[in-house]
């Protein structure tokens, strides 16, 4: 019988994080799914902490790959399941029910259902209707995402050729393609990582040539158009920040900020 989710851990050499994320998943009260590692031949305790776990693992590998994608994209090929979600090493579900409130919520309908996430303070919620110029200013988040496996099979799998940003694209061009259903759930499915490689400063440059690139090869020429766009958006904002009502509604969060913080 084929499961209704297959959901894919990568992991490198980040034995407590896998750690986290499996535990996560193990304990949910919802169990129709099937539950992927996919190792990169890490050297730490890693391998370790799968086989604790192996009862609950319905298939796992470790081995050597070439990146975040290459592994994200063995784990799609081995899946089994309707809906493929990316849960990465140290990216955890938001409660022991987050699947199952998710997967029941009256709007869970679609080819790419997408949700919200936590970070340890605060969170992201992702707009009802996207554009094509929401993906220039940002993307969905794929540890909050459920797939349809249909859209990999039709699409094919994420670019390698982007170490950082193969996500973003492959978001783009299910978009640009109009062939998909996007549906948000305002639910935090997910606490988001924000130690993970696209957050690192150290590849802050080489995701914006990334993106940069992902952006040309799917806009072509309505690139230029699009960041003109949200380089006029940026001086309205900064406009309305140095108004007298933008620097009240600042006092006015600092005052918020100092009482709740004493």
């Amino acid at each position: 019988m084929q499961p209704l989710l297959s959901i894919i851990t990568i992991n490198y050499n980040d034995a407590s994080g896998l750690e986290k994320t499996i535990a996560s998943v193990v304990n949910q009260t919802f169990k129709e799914f099937e539950y992927l590692i996919i190792d990169g031949n890490s050297t730490d305790s890693s391998i370790g902490v799968i086989r604790k776990y192996q009862d609950q693992i319905q298939y796992w590998i470790s081995e050597n790959d070439s990146g975040i994608y290459n592994a994200m994209n063995k784990g799609i090929k081995a899946s089994k399941g309707q809906y493929l979600l990316f849960l990465n090493s140290g990216d955890v579900l938001s409660n022991d029910k987050a699947l199952q409130e998710f997967i029941l919520n009256s709007d869970f309908e679609g080819d790419i259902i997408y949700g919200d996430y936590k970070f340890e303070i605060g969170e992201k919620i992702y707009p009802d209707q996207l554009t094509p110029l929401f993906f220039i200013r940002t993307s969905l988040p794929h540890q909050s995402t459920f797939f349809n496996k249909k859209v990999f099979d039709e699409m094919g799998l994420y670019d390698e050729r982007y170490r950082i940003s193969a996500d973003r694209a492959f978001y783009i061009k299910c978009f640009l393609s109009n062939k998909y259903s996007f549906k948000h759930i305002t639910y935090p499915l997910s606490i988001f990582d924000l130690s993970g490689v696209s957050n690192d400063v150290v590849f802050n440059n080489k995701k914006q040539l990334e993106d940069d690139a992902v952006f040309r090869e799917y806009y072509g020429l309505y690139y230029e158009d699009y960041l003109a766009m949200v380089s006029l958006e940026h001086q309205l904002n900064k406009a309305k920040r140095e108004t007298l009502g933008g620097i009240w509604k600042r006092i006015v969060r600092k005052i918020k900020h100092v009482c709740h913080t004493r």
